[in-house]
């Protein structure tokens, strides 16, 4: 009994410090809630500015989702922040382009801001119909078994009808491949910005401070970035035309990482 004593209390002691370790990492769980529901209950109880702050932390995570994007639209909206709201929404129907509350949101932003919708078009009319990964998904079997028909007609006796096959696989995967890259919001994208200065920006034609006047974008216009030099922004105006901008307070509509 005496020899195995010293061993017991040993055992004791590291069972303690293992009860001890456990009730820590719980109690930090606790203390630290998910930031997208300790926001939503910020908002619910009307502390805009908290929910804000909590919404941003939730947005900057590894993989938002639109529903993220669209809280904290909702949230700037309640702050009168109309720009930053439309910008949120926009981010929400970049994720899920069928997210009709963002897109009623966004409306409702842009009436308010002044700025016009553009028209609903062939893009959007598939975008709201079918989710742009599963077809993404379904573009690269359909490559990949084009391929191994391709490589199996070497083998077969079946050879002509086999490439044939591979052929019409390839035409379809290419037709998938098509749609997604003119359709997917999140290419569409991928050099677009908006203007969240205060007062909107002007367009210059030249990138200097003293060059002609070509344009005045208000808050929540959306441009298209085609390059840039030093403090300025070479862009793509919604009327077509082109011209430069000062980069400060434009944001890409597809965060920075």
């Amino acid at each position: 009994m005496e020899n195995n004593l010293p061993i017991f209390r040993g055992s004791s002691r590291i069972w303690a410090f293992a009860l001890f370790t456990i009730a820590c990492l719980a109690s930090t769980g606790v203390s630290h809630a998910d930031p997208f529901e300790e926001a939503r209950t910020h908002f619910n109880d009307r502390e805009f500015e908290k929910a804000a702050a909590l919404f941003e932390k939730a947005s900057s995570s590894s993989s938002p989702s639109a529903g993220v994007f669209f809280e904290l639209g909702r949230t700037y909206s309640e702050l009168d922040n109309e720009p930053r709201a439309a910008l949120n929404f926009r981010r929400a129907l970049l994720l899920d382009p069928r997210f009709a509350p963002a897109r009623a949101a966004l409306q409702k932003s842009l009436t308010e801001l002044g700025i016009n919708q553009p028209q609903p078009d062939w893009k959007l009319a598939i975008v709201s119909r079918i989710p742009m990964d599963p077809l993404a998904i379904a573009a690269t079997c359909a490559f990949w078994l084009a391929a191994f028909l391709f490589l199996a007609s070497a083998f077969s006796q079946r050879k002509r009808l086999k490439l044939i096959a591979a052929f019409l696989v390839w035409i379809i995967a290419g037709g998938l491949f098509a749609v997604v890259w003119l359709c997917d919001p999140r290419i569409a994208a991928r050099d677009a910005a908006m203007v969240l200065t205060n007062g909107g920006t002007s367009v210059l034609a030249s990138p200097a401070d003293q060059s002609e006047k070509i344009a005045s974008l208000p808050q929540g216009t959306v441009i298209t970035i085609l390059s840039q030099r030093g403090r300025w922004f070479y862009a793509s105006l919604p009327s077509g035309a082109k011209g430069w901008v000062l980069t400060e307070g434009i944001v890409p509509l597809i965060p920075t990482s």
